[in-house]
């Protein structure tokens, strides 16, 4: 083979040198992996034309390294197992110097020179040079769109929490308004209940007064039909009986009237009273709701109108509803079938 020089080092069959049979079990299997791609590499810069591209510093380091490399290359067509002494020193101190002289390539032309050199290479070409400019653009419209989209979900976050606040403000406005019409109603119809409460009273002491007298005008009518029997007939007993039933029965029913109006109006006072107190503890339990995780509004809304409009039992209604018949009146009736009977 012919010495190797900076000329013909790229053309040398590394593989070939350095797994030569003539080193017997003392071949340079690893340091032909690594000359090998060290020659690549620096071939490659060699290609993309370093001396113009890179600086004096740069391009005296890559010519430095091609001097190492036909130096190690040229250190193995020389090399004779039979001439030294201790050929199997002399092999691992050439590994050893091989190991470093890659490291050293690798780290300067492989990862620093070589992506300079192949895209200084690639912008030459006017085609590439139009589609950086694509994809520039195509860079900068995608940093542009993901600005605006993170806008966008800032603008959203805003909204949903602003509807939330409107929905929560609402529910409780109208809860608080809800609050306040059923107080209204409460007031009203306590009201009218104490007007007829003291119509019921009146009733009771004006019926109490009219059963006084018709005691004492009934205990008179006896005396003197038992101490003059001969002056009353039959029919003149019944009529003065039945007109005062009749008198007694009007003022019972005008009396059941009054009490009726009364229960009402105290059964609409206390269910109006009922609503009102759930329309308050309404407005707390959305407040509340609102800053749970999953808020369950229509769940609340939907229990909070069966509790305000449910039928409630609360015993004024109940009691005048029990009574069908006025049992004046229905003695009244019974005595005046009695009469046409006889």
């Amino acid at each position: 083979m012919d010495k190797i020089t900076l000329e013909n080092v790229f053309e040398v069959d590394v593989p070939k040198l350095a797994l030569d049979s003539r080193f017997g079990s003392l071949i340079f299997e690893d340091a032909s992996k690594k000359l090998l791609k060290s020659q690549i590499l620096l071939k490659e810069a060699t290609d993309l034309n370093y001396i113009q591209l890179l600086p004096p510093a740069d391009v005296k380091l890559v010519k430095d390294y091609l001097i190492k490399l036909t130096e190690h290359l040229e250190w193995l067509r020389q090399f004779d197992i039979g001439s030294v002494a201790n050929a199997k020193q002399e092999h691992d101190n050439f590994n050893g110097r091989v190991e470093s002289f890659y490291n050293n390539i690798y780290s300067q032309v492989f990862m620093r020179l070589l992506p300079f050199l192949r895209e200084e290479r690639r912008r030459e070409r006017p085609d590439q040079k139009q589609l950086d400019e694509e994809i520039t653009k195509v860079v900068q419209i995608r940093a542009d769109l993901e600005n605006e989209l993170k806008i966008i979900k800032e603008e959203t976050q805003k909204i949903r929490t602003a509807d939330k606040k409107v929905v929560s403000a609402k529910g409780e406005r109208a809860a608080v308004r809800m609050a306040v019409h059923f107080d209204g109603e409460v007031d009203r119809y306590e009201g009218l209940s104490r007007r007829w409460f003291i119509g019921v009273i009146i009733g009771y002491l004006f019926v109490l007064g009219v059963l006084i007298w018709l005691g004492v005008v009934t205990t008179t009518f006896v005396s003197k039909i038992v101490t003059m029997p001969e002056i009353f007939n039959k029919n003149a007993i019944w009529n003065a009986l039945i007109s005062k039933l009749v008198i007694l029965a009007a003022l019972w029913y005008g009396l059941s009237f009054i009490v009726k109006n009364y229960n009402v109006n105290s059964q609409l006072a206390a269910v109006n009273r009922h609503r009102a107190a759930v329309a308050k503890t309404l407005e707390d339990f959305v407040a509340v709701e609102q800053k749970q995780d999953k808020p369950r509004l229509s769940e609340i809304l939907q229990n909070a109108t069966d509790a305000m409009f449910k039928h409630v039992l609360i015993g004024f209604v109940s009691k005048t509803e029990k009574e069908n018949s006025n049992p004046v009146l229905q003695i009244v009736n019974d005595l005046m079938g009695v009469r046409n009977h006889n």
